[in-house]
This record gives structure tokens, C-alpha cells and sequence, in this order.
């Protein structure tokens, strides 16, 4: 898709309108050029032509004011289309699924969220000057058709080859631009693995030092593709610039030696006219670099919107009614496939067999990749299986009835995000929160106000307790934890087991939680289930 496409899909404003003032806008620079040629021509015979100076200041205020409403309709149309483009990218991402998501990449969509959408605000500040060039050129080459036709013909020669030129590399550029974008996204991750995983960095320096080459690497790749594909464009504004200069130099050394009757004050009149529009043909020229980066952004946020409508399945989100309860979740030979894209191994977790009852207690323990983390995706519903069916009280959960499955469930995974403000809880009561934060030992750390956070620079273990109290709050009848004790001191660690797992299990909540704490366990003697997963699969249960 290009710029101009994507303005006229998007537009919501009246475009003909808006191309009407342009042209005007266009026209009035042109009369100006004629009012002030025409003034020249009698001031050089002694006189001031009054009907000339009239028309001067007619086509100046034609000029000033459809310029204003030109360049102020433009900037607001094109940053409402952004806008709406950001939205609605935002929206597509929320609805859409999570391995999908996962396939197309954080970089894509940042990339197509700020990068692109920035790359249009400059094209679509240049747009409305572009189109007011090319109107101008316009009237002004009928102005020297009027004076000279040798003239406007050799300039439509120039002007024709110059053009076929620079047209030529044209789709060459646009590969290349697009490109440079692919290599930039690979870039920010590279910069993304830097910064998540800093520790990891610090730790080991054969490491830092392999993902630094790597870094360079790929920079300097895109730093090479951006020199050439910008040398190239520049190339090509110079050879413009070249071609513009050529023309005046036609005008004034070729055309009189063919044709006696544009000698004197018609040369002059038309070397006056094409140096009146040689900035703004320079303009023009230097403006559609900027145009095809322009062209290559709308291409790159149509492409990522198709890839995010395939994966939007079931219901919009605010159309889901929330569930209060359920009596029993049924996953029946359930199978799950994926490939990892840096290894291109294939993992996969299944068949498995799984029923949770309204008020269980299930531990779920394993090794480092045995799945575990996977099959809880699966159970929430994030993952849908390749194979086999999950069932919610005997009805199968299909793509229409996902989000309301979904509904049910609270986790924190072991990647967990939390959000300064408790999102999706409209009321939360501030007795009930100072109450959790209390028995979480953290009302000295954090408090919450109009339903924000006053801060989030907590420990890791300080962070899930604080993630685990938003999903209480959040009231659901099903709560995963992933590891959740992973980062918590001994104490709260033991806490965790004696305390509130037994507060959880009385007010009949549904807890499933993954868990290395293999000692815990063997000393706990309240009714649960404990499970063992290995390469994708249970193989103990107790």
C-alpha cells in the first residue's frame, strides 16, 4: 500500500475539498508570478500598473489564506489518521492471540506503532507543499507555454527525461528501504536481549561479548543497506537538481537560437518563471525520499494489521460477559506443537489428559522444559491446541467462547507483567486493598491511589506479591501461579504454604499452582493434588 492509498482509505475529512484549496493554493502563487512580471514590465517602460499591483494583492491573500487552511487541514487529517492507525493496531494486538503474537515479534509492532507512524507525520507535513509544487509547476508551464512553445516543449523534454531517470530506481529504493526496516527491527531486539537480560550479560562476559559482535553485526548490516539505499536517493535528488539547471541553462542559451521571437522580455519572463519554481521543484525532489520511506512504512503497518486480523478469532472483547463460576474444566487428549524460531526445534506438549474441579488444589511439578509452563498457557486458554478439546462444564471451549473461558482465570506466569494501575478492577475497595497489603508485608513499600500504584521499585519477590494481590482482587474462580515462590525469602516462602494457600482453598477458589518446592509438599497434609510433568506429559499423580 502506499502513502497516498492509505491517506484516501483513512482520510474522513472531505479529500476533494482539501485538494480544491491546494489548488488554489497553487494557483495564487502562480498569479502572483504573473501580477509581478506584469508589474516588471511596466516599471521598465517608467510606469506602475495599478491594475497589476490589484491583482498582486488579490492573489497574495488568495494565496495566505488557502495556504493556512491547507497546511492546518493536513497536519490535523494526517495526525487523527495516525492516530486512529495506533488504535486501532492496539486493539487488533489486545484481540489477538498469543502464539501468533509471539511469531510476528515485539519489533514489528513497536516498529509499526512509533517508527512508521512518525515516518508519515513527516511525509504528511510534506504532503500539502508537494501537492501546491505540482499545481504550481503546472500553471507556471502553461504560463510558458503562453510565452514561448519552443520553450515549453524542450522543457517537457528535459523535464520527461529527468523524470524517466529518477523513476527508474524507484522500486530498487523502496526494496531497499524496506530492508533497512527489517534489519532495524532485528536491531531492537537485539537491544531488547541486552536490556531483559542484563543479568544474564553481566554474568558471563563470553556471552556479552558474543551478543555485542552480534549486535554490531546486524547494526552494521542496516547501517550499509540505509548508506546505500540513502546514497542512492541522494544520487538521484542531485542528478534533479543537475536536470533543473540544465533547463534554465536551454532557456537561455538554446531557445534563442532557434526561435527570434522570445528574445528580449518573453526570455526573460520565462528564465524568471522557471527560477520561481526551481525551490519548489527542489522541494519536490528532496521531499520524495521522504515519500518513499512513507510508502515503505504503510506497506509495513498494512502488512502487520493483515498478519494481526488473521489471528483475531471469537467475540470482541467487550462484548464477553464474565463468568462467576464453573463446576468442571475437561482437557482430553490434548495435544500442542510449536517451533522455536531461534533453534527451529519442535516442542510439544501432549497428549494430555486433565480435569479441574470447582474448588481443587493441584501442585504441578516437573524439570526445566518439561512443559509445564506451556500446559498452563494451554489451561488458560492463551495457547489453543492443535489436538483434542478442552471442555467447560461439558460444552467444548471453541474460538467464539475463548475470551469467555478466559474469563475465568487469573495467572501469573513466570514472565508476569505489572501494571501501575489496577486495570480492569473499576472499584477496588481501599479497606480490602490495605487489608492485602498488609498480609503481604508491603503496605510499608506501596499504597494505591485512584487506583494507581504510588510505585513499582519493589524486589522481585516484592513485585509478585503485588502481582498476586491484583489477581485476588480481581475476584476470578481460578488463580495459576508459575513458579510464583521462585523469588520469595524462606519465610514468606513458608507463609505462602501454611497461610494463604489454606485462606485461598477455604473461600473455595481454584488454584493451580506449578512449584519446585518439592519439600513444602512432602510435608503439606491438606487435600490436593500433586502432579508430575516430563517432556510434555503427566506421569505421576498423587
Amino acid at each position: 500500500m502506499s502513502f497516498i492509498q492509505l491517506i484516501r482509505r483513512e482520510m474522513q475529512g472531505s479529500l476533494p475539498r482539501l485538494a480544491v484549496m491546494s489548488g488554489l493554493s497553487g494557483f495564487g502563487n502562480a498569479a502572483i508570478l504573473t501580477a509581478i512580471n506584469s508589474g516588471a514590465e511596466a516599471a521598465s517602460s517608467g510606469e506602475v500598473s495599478l491594475s497589476s499591483a490589484g491583482f498582486f494583492i488579490i492573489a497574495l491573500i488568495l494565496f495566505v489564506k488557502t495556504q493556512h487552511y491547507t497546511l492546518i487541514t493536513t497536519t490535523a487529517e494526517i495526525e487523527a489518521i495516525i492516530h486512529r492507525l495506533r488504535v486501532r493496531l492496539l486493539d487488533e494486538v489486545r484481540r489477538t492471540e498469543l502464539l501468533p503474537l509471539e511469531e510476528i515479534g515485539r519489533a514489528e509492532i513497536i516498529a509499526a506503532i512509533t517508527k512508521n507512524t512518525a515516518t508519515l507525520a513527516q511525509a504528511g507535513g510534506m504532503f500539502a507543499f508537494a501537492a501546491q509544487a505540482v499545481v504550481l509547476i503546472t500553471f507556471v508551464a502553461l504560463y510558458v507555454a503562453y510565452l514561448s512553445p519552443l520553450a515549453f516543449v524542450l522543457s517537457v523534454l528535459i523535464v520527461g527525461a529527468a523524470a524517466g531517470r529518477f523513476h527508474a530506481k524507484s522500486h530498487e529504493l523502496a526494496m531497499g528501504t524496506r530492508e533497512a526496516a527489517t534489519w532495524e527491527n532485528r536491531l531492537f531486539d537485539r537491544f531488547m536481549d541486552v536490556l531483559d537480560g542484563f543479568k544474564e550479560v553481566r554474568l558471563n562476559r563470553t556471552r556479552s561479548d558474543d551478543l555485542f559482535k552480534d549486535v554490531l553485526e546486524v547494526s552494521r548490516t542496516a547501517a550499509n543497506i540505509k548508506i546505500r539505499t540513502q546514497g542512492e536517493a541522494l544520487k538521484r535528488v542531485v542528478f534533479s537538481q543537475g536536470s533543473a539547471y540544465v533547463l534554465l541553462g536551454a532557456m537561455v542559451f538554446v531557445v534563442p537560437a532557434f526561435s527570434s521571437d522570445t528574445l528580449g522580455a518573453s526570455i526573460q519572463k520565462t528564465t524568471m518563471a522557471l527560477l520561481y519554481v526551481v525551490a519548489s521543484c527542489f522541494g519536490l525532489v528532496q521531499s520524495l525520499p521522504l515519500f518513499t520511506a512513507a510508502n515503505a512504512a504503510a506497506d509495513n503497518i498494512e502488512q502487520l494489521e493483515t498478519k494481526l486480523r488473521t489471528t483475531v478469532t471469537g467475540a470482541p472483547v467487550s462484548a464477553v460477559e464474565p463468568r462467576k463460576s464453573f463446576d468442571t474444566i475437561e482437557m482430553r487428549n490434548v495435544v500442542f506443537r510449536y517451533v522455536d524460531k531461534s533453534s527451529e526445534a519442535t516442542f510439544q506438549v501432549g497428549p494430555v489428559d486433565f480435569t479441574l474441579r470447582s474448588g481443587d488444589l493441584v501442585f504441578i511439578t516437573g524439570g526445566n522444559g518439561s512443559g509445564k509452563s506451556t500446559f498452563l498457557k494451554l489451561l488458560a486458554g492463551l495457547y489453543k491446541p492443535e489436538s483434542g478439546e478442552i471442555t467447560l462444564d461439558g460444552v467444548q471451549v471453541t474460538d467464539n467462547e475463548r475470551d469467555a473461558y478466559r474469563a475465568l482465570i487469573a495467572a501469573i506466569f513466570s514472565d508476569y507483567h505489572l501494571f501501575h494501575r489496577l486495570y480492569g478492577i473499576p472499584d477496588p475497595g481501599p479497606a480490602e486493598i490495605n487489608r492485602l497489603l498488609a498480609q503481604f508485608r508491603l503496605l510499608d513499600k506501596t499504597s494505591v491511589t485512584n487506583g494507581e500504584f504510588r510505585t513499582l521499585d519493589l524486589s522481585g519477590g516484592q513485585r509478585k506479591r503485588l502481582a498476586l494481590i491484583v489477581g485476588l482482587l480481581e475476584k476470578r474462580p481460578i488463580l495459576l501461579l508459575d513458579e510464583w515462590t521462585a523469588e520469595q525469602d524462606p519465610e514468606f516462602r513458608r507463609k505462602f504454604y501454611d497461610e494463604l494457600l489454606p485462606q485461598l482453598t477455604q473461600t473455595g477458589a481454584t488454584v493451580v499452582v506449578i512449584t519446585h518446592d518439592e519439600r513444602f509438599l512432602d510435608e503439606w497434609h491438606l487435600p490436593a493434588r500433586r502432579l508430575r510433568m516430563d517432556e510434555g506429559r503427566f506421569v505421576e499423580q498423587r
